[in-house]
């Protein structure tokens, strides 16, 4: 769904943001056309028609005070209106005879001059000429921005639908991938049925490749299992005779060791390519697995001189294959034990981790930040055992498909800790 939902989204939060700011600014400009109507240009207008009244006055004392429509003057002395008395030089809204006047007050040879505007039909062009023009022009915005937005989401119609289909394809389909698009070509243009015709020819190919994989998967674990239990049995066989000396006894055990771990790899690889069979509604109990691993791998931890000690738990129940979780617990014990000699191992449950912990070689900060990629082995680790680098891949990609967090540190000489916290 991420897809289909990025598209519709990303498209309509991009219709937003112009929505936001087209109306902000037009918002602005209709305070700004206000601003400037109402109170610079009108002021100015006052300022000038006082300049005026003095420049006539100073030349004829009985020039007569501005009377209009719209503003009248006073002087001040005893014909002054109540509401002006005592109003400084400036300009100021007043209430004056119970209505919002724009007075200008200004000063000459000791006498006041007060102009009082009606500002009402000044506002009424200001919302005529400028306020109701930018209101119908951010209206008419909104009507082309929304039409836009249809017609975009017109267009990207056939890709919402070829996203739709992409997503619930079924790649374990036993007739294959299919991909059902002729509904799409039917809407679709030039460029969008381009890209459905490429993804026919993909599907195709991919149909190959996961014939391929199962073809591989199914012979594969055929093949490899069957050579191993043979050779498994004949080291039983061998192992019984009891006249056998101890080193060939030691080498058998050596020789079995390997391949337990050749067959517990070629199981974890099958499993892993398996992804359809990892699910499951039946919780494992760690612990169990945890006590199995370990006896199993007793044999390793007294070859390496090491003591392996495992803590009981109280319980800790997981929703995931017990194939999984024994991969996880059985990679970490065996790659404890495999890189620490004649020191400690210690394997540990609570608060829903698994924690395991050695004093072996350790690693730097460099080898930790590369311990769980693919066929990486430290220096000291090459020279310490044998081994394909995979365990620790193995456990990260396990650890990401279930959704449980891996976390591990180190330190050289002084070993490492490798904690597992299963999701609740």
């Amino acid at each position: 769904m991420g897809v289909r939902r990025g598209l519709s989204a990303r498209l309509g939060r991009l219709f937003a943001v112009q929505l936001t700011v087209i109306g902000a600014a037009t918002v602005a400009g209709i305070f700004a056309t206000q601003a400037v109507v109402e109170d610079l240009l009108t002021r100015q207008a006052l300022a000038l028609e006082a300049e005026h009244f003095w420049q006539r006055r100073a030349e004829n004392d009985g020039h007569p005070l501005p009377d209009t429509a719209n503003m009248r003057g006073y002087l001040g002395g005893s014909s002054l209106p109540a509401d002006l008395e005592g109003e400084p030089p400036g300009f100021r809204r007043l209430a004056f005879e119970g209505q919002s006047r724009l007075v200008h007050v200004s000063e000459r040879a000791g006498e006041r001059l007060y102009l009082v505007f009606n500002a009402g039909q000044v506002s009424d062009l200001a919302f005529y000429f400028g306020i109701l023009p930018l209101s119908v022009v951010l209206l008419l915005m909104y009507v082309l921005l929304f039409v836009a937005y249809r017609w975009s989401r017109a267009a990207l119609s056939p890709l919402v639908r070829l996203a739709r289909e992409l997503e619930t394809v079924d790649f374990d389909r036993p007739g294959g991938v299919a991909l059902h698009l002729d509904a799409v070509r039917t809407v679709a243009d030039a460029e969008v049925a381009t890209m459905v015709d490429a993804l026919d020819r993909f599907t195709n190919r991919l149909d190959a490749a996961i014939e391929r994989e199962r073809l591989f998967t199914r012979d594969a674990g055929h093949e490899l299992r069957t050579p191993l239990a043979v050779f498994k049995g004949s080291l039983d066989l061998l192992a019984r005779n009891p006249d056998r000396p101890s080193h060939d006894q030691r080498a058998l055990a050596r020789m079995r060791r390997t391949a337990d771990d050749m067959e517990s790899l070629l199981e974890t690889l099958l499993t892993l390519a398996h992804e359809e069979a990892m699910a499951t509604d039946v919780p494992v109990q760690v612990g169990d697995i945890v006590a199995e691993e370990a006896g199993r791998l007793a044999d390793l931890a007294e070859e390496r001189r090491n003591r392996l000690t495992v803590r009981e738990p109280d319980g800790l129940l997981v929703l995931a294959p017990e194939p999984a979780v024994r991969v996880v617990v059985g990679n970490l014990l065996r790659n404890a034990l495999a890189y620490t000699e004649n020191g400690e191992v210690d394997v540990g449950l609570e608060d829903g981790r698994l924690r395991v912990s050695d004093t072996g070689v350790g690693m730097s900060r460099q080898e930790l930040a590369r311990a769980f990629d693919p066929f990486y082995r430290g220096e000291k680790g090459r020279a310490m055992a044998q081994g394909h680098g995979l365990g620790l891949s193995i456990v990260r990609r396990l650890t990401a498909q279930y959704g449980w967090t891996l976390h591990a540190r180190s330190s050289p000489g002084h070993g490492t800790t490798v904690e597992v916290r299963f999701s609740e």
